[in-house]
């Protein structure tokens, strides 16, 4: 439940074994990859002068970035007709990588075998391509089939070429308005995705002027089929029986490929597998610098890999290899290091919610828990029930299980158990509160105190964002902000001022006249205006502003209302959970009462059902936004900032280069 420490890790070897370096870092799967050359020019490498260091320190005065000569195209266009011809599946298997393996020799072994079924694959490319050039001719002519076109005495006239085409709706309406200059027969066929379909007869003689016409208003022609005899609804049928023989004719090729071709299946998969992995490798080989004797790799790693993956290097290369790590805190210069979240099995599916926001940066406090625990309340609150959270909770079990999508499925069914538990504290049962008792509150019945305790919820959940913001602040060591800025210490007393100030004027608790709180709000929010020359000031900077006086003046100014606007709009918003769950309750009212009208008690439960179903659908959809809207403008706004970098390591499969 944070955010994972991280290192980085330079690796200086020789030359000779960049391979097997970069081999290395592919399996481990857990290097961050970094320029190095970006990394050198940064003066990010501190090499100790020693006589260990003493050649790395030497080939500093001249590095080069790698440059890859390697091409896969031919590779992986013998190795997809494999696939292709013999109907399998891409997969790596990893029990077939050799840390000795010769890629260049799997590949001319498969080459030899290509020679076999290299007539077989030809054949089926040409009738695939047949295939799809004649299902777009079928697209294209349904466009002609509602008027009844003889497609094939049009395209069989000696003196007239017919065309199909397609062009906007504004130059079919020119086209319309200069029908008189074009020396053809125009005809509308209709219209597919505001673009208009016409069918243009031309005297041959004329071709030439009406094909400058025409161009001119930027029409597309469609492909149409030659050749054919028979109405349009003809053609078409001849051109589908075609296909279907086509499909016919590739299936029997694949049969007699694959009977004959069972040896190579072992091959083919090991060769894709090391196709794979030579992509990988030379994805960290162009990552890295060159000297004239040695290699210098940069990455960043978690920190509890970085043990294991020296000892991997070690023991793999040949020659000696210098591995040096650092601290990310103790960085002075280079990239910002990624961040890789760690959550139980309960908080990871939210991730996938937190990051829509944003990647949380590697200085901030992981906010998946605080978001997970919020956003189920958040919805439990809005949407209690019982029955219905049942439904979804079986809905996220399904989605995570038989869909394996853990994501989106581990959030539905916490969102459904939070969905059971409000339900159990409200006593609605698929919106009926009359079946069993409820063990807090009935909503219905007690609006205000639902109203007030979404208001009281609100002002607790933006409190601990606060909290949340001081901790990143600090983290940051952003005295500016941490101390006199809106989201910082100041703002927390700001907006605790403001509350209390409601709370007083409402409740008379502490029985302080107004006055008072107007003159404390009023010095926070001056504080807030000059807090840049007030922490320059302690920070012992000369310089008070880091622009003019007067655009940093103005742009405070403003700073000013929009704190003022988003401290009470913050408050205010969280009424919205009180409303949803009594609307919630309101729906299933108003179902029940139309079901009580129709005479028949099956169709008053039919409606009962439907207005569930719709309840579950659409009330549901509504809260699950809600509740975003809530944490990502009235929460996260105060604590988080979603600039990060995800953390992307190199694997043999997982990630994209």
């Amino acid at each position: 439940m944070s955010v994972e420490k991280m290192k980085v890790i330079c690796v200086i070897g020789s030359n000779n074994d960049i391979d097997r370096a970069a081999q290395m870092v592919v399996l481990n799967g857990s290097i961050h990859m970094l320029n190095a050359m970006s990394e050198l020019n940064n003066n990010c490498l501190e090499l100790k002068a020693s006589e260990d260091n003493i050649n790395a320190l030497q080939e500093l005065v001249d590095v080069k970035p790698y440059v890859s000569n390697a091409d896969f195209t031919e590779d992986e266009k013998i190795i997809k007709s494999f696939h292709e011809v013999l109907d399998m599946k891409q997969e790596i298997v990893t029990s077939y990588i050799d840390p000795e393996f010769d890629y260049r020799g799997i590949i001319e072994d498969l080459k030899k075998s290509y020679e076999h079924v290299k007539n077989t694959v030809e054949s089926i490319g040409k009738l695939t391509e047949e295939i799809r050039l004649k299902q777009i001719q079928i697209s294209n002519l349904q466009y002609a089939r509602s008027d009844g076109l003889d497609i094939g005495s049009l395209l069989k006239m000696k003196h007239f070429d017919f065309e199909m085409m397609t062009l906007t709706r504004e130059k079919y309406k020119k086209l319309k308005l200069n029908y008189e200059n074009i020396p053809a027969v125009v005809i509308h066929l209709g219209v597919v995705d505001d673009m208009d379909v016409i069918g243009v007869m031309t005297p041959t003689e004329f071709r030439a002027d009406a094909e400058r016409i025409l161009t001119s208003l930027n029409v597309m022609k469609l492909d149409i089929p030659k050749g054919y005899a028979g109405n349009t609804e003809n053609v078409m049928k001849t051109l589908g029986i075609e296909i279907n023989h086509a499909k016919k004719e590739i299936e029997e090729l694949k049969k007699t490929a694959g009977a004959s071709e069972n040896q190579y299946r072992e091959l083919i998969r090991k060769a894709y597998t090391m196709l794979m992995l030579e992509r990988k490798i030379e994805y960290v080989k162009a990552e890295m610098a060159l000297g004239k004797k040695l290699f210098f790799m940069f990455g960043f790693i978690p920190d509890g890999q970085v043990e294991q993956f020296k000892q991997q290097l070690k023991d793999s290369l040949k020659d000696e290899v210098i591995v040096l790590t650092e601290a990310v805190e103790n960085r002075k210069y280079g990239h910002s290091p990624p961040t890789k979240l760690i959550n139980n099995i309960l908080f990871k599916p939210f991730e996938t919610l937190v990051m829509m926001y944003g990647i949380p940066n590697y200085n901030e406090k992981d906010p998946t828990p605080f978001f997970a625990i919020t956003y189920m309340l958040l919805f439990g609150a809005m949407f209690g029930d019982v029955g219905q959270g049942f439904i979804i909770l079986i809905g996220g079990l399904l989605l995570k299980y038989m869909m394996k999508n853990d994501s989106f499925g581990g959030i539905l069914s916490s969102l459904g158990i939070s969905s059971i538990f409000f339900g159990l504290l409200y006593g609605s049962v698929f919106g009926n509160e009359d079946i069993i008792p409820h063990l807090l509150i009935s909503p219905m019945e007690n609006i205000n105190t639902m109203l007030i305790s979404a208001v009281v919820l609100g002002i607790l959940l933006i409190n601990i964002s606060y909290i949340y913001s001081l901790i990143n602040l600090y983290k940051r060591h952003d005295l500016e902000e941490g101390l006199f800025g809106r989201e910082g210490l100041t703002g927390f007393l700001f907006f605790w001022t403001i509350v209390l100030l409601i709370g007083d004027s409402v409740l008379k608790v502490f029985g302080i006249p107004t006055a008072v709180y107007i003159v404390i709000l009023g010095a926070l929010l001056l504080i807030m205006v000059v807090k840049q020359p007030l922490a320059h000031l302690l920070q012992g900077r000369k310089e008070l502003y880091e622009e003019s006086a007067g655009d940093y003046y103005l742009e405070a100014g403003f700073g000013v209302v929009e704190t003022i606007l988003s401290v009470v709009s913050n408050i205010v918003s969280f009424i919205r959970v009180g409303a949803f769950a009594l609307n919630h309750v309101g729906l299933y009212i108003a179902f029940a009462t139309m079901a009580e009208m129709v005479s028949s008690r099956a169709v008053g439960v039919l409606i009962l059902i439907l207005g569930n179903i719709l309840i579950i659908g659409l009330e549901g959809l509504v809260v699950f936004i809600q509740g975003l809207r809530l944490e990502y403008y009235e929460l996260f706004s105060k604590y988080y900032s979603g600039y990060g970098i995800p953390y992307k390591p190199v694997q043999l499969y997982g990630y994209e280069d």
